[in-house]
């Protein structure tokens, strides 16, 4: 017969329920601060605690699981508004199920849940940890918490800097998704004006096609220019660019700017495709 450990069935439910809760904020750009994710763990990990060894029906509903994980998602997150607030409820069951699921999978395929004791009570995992474990385990949440963190300020950040670019020039119109990049302090000699980095394949409708890009550019009437720029890893270079008709960004006239050209791709997770100065959008 295996002895039940409250504070060990308490502290991996809530260790699971952190990552959860994290988890959810990375995958859905969503702030949470440290205190109100640690509060929503605890009442998670409370109900597994009462959960494992009350068996009442009432408990073990649906509907009481719902509930709790809505009162959860509204401690970590908070309630902006009811189309929030279902994003935010959906992320968490998906976290849920994919930790959830990995962790049942990992237990018994491996033979881990036999030989750590575990025992399975009213929907409900307890896994008979040593504390050494418990600590290793520990200190494992906090490196995921960590990355999580990292993650979602970086989407977040990154959500809040996204403006929708619209180019025009010789009566074409192409529209992409560029965010604002303080590191972005390129201007053309010439004019002043500010130049505005964007992917070369994103802006394909616009440019003629061919080897020789300055002078195709140059040909189908275009005004050109060569952008001086230095980067990580190359100490100079010159950026080919041109002088669009005109550019908006959400839906608003900037003023006169370059497009410069990278054959480089600006984001992995193709977040965004340019990079705009920040001094074209000071009036």
């Amino acid at each position: 017969m295996i002895t039940v450990y409250i504070d060990v069935l308490f502290l991996v439910n809530f260790m699971i329920n952190i990552l959860i809760v994290e988890g959810t904020g990375a995958i859905a750009f969503a702030h949470t601060k440290y205190h109100r994710s640690l509060l929503s763990a605890f009442v998670g990990a409370a109900y597994a605690v009462v959960m494992f060894f009350v068996n009442a029906a009432f408990l073990q509903s649906v509907v009481m699981k719902l509930g709790l994980s809505a009162i959860m998602v509204l401690i970590a997150f908070g309630f902006n508004n009811g189309a929030h607030f279902f994003k935010m409820w959906g992320s968490f069951f998906v976290v849920s199920f994919i930790f959830g699921g990995s962790l049942f999978a990992l237990m018994n395929l491996t033979g881990l849940g036999s030989k750590l004791g575990m025992v399975y009570s009213n929907g409900e995992i307890y896994l008979n940890l040593p504390w050494r474990w418990v600590l290793f385990s520990a200190s494992g949440t906090y490196f995921l918490i960590f990355v999580f963190g990292r993650i979602r300020k970086r989407r977040i950040a990154v959500r809040a800097a996204r403006r929708t670019l619209t180019i025009y020039t010789k009566g074409q119109k192409l529209e992409t998704t560029a965010i604002i990049d303080t590191g972005n302090a390129l201007f053309d000699p010439i004019t002043g004006a500010p130049v505005i980095v964007c992917e070369k394949s994103e802006l394909n409708a616009l440019l003629p096609q061919g080897e020789a890009l300055m002078e195709n550019m140059s040909k189908a009437g275009l005004k050109v220019r060569l952008i001086p720029f230095s980067s990580v890893g190359k100490a100079t270079g010159l950026m080919p660019a041109f002088l669009p008709d005109m550019v908006e960004v959400d839906g608003h006239r900037a003023k006169t700017c370059i497009i410069g050209i990278t054959e480089n791709r600006l984001c992995k997770e193709d977040e965004y495709h340019a990079l705009l100065n920040p001094a074209m959008l000071i009036k």
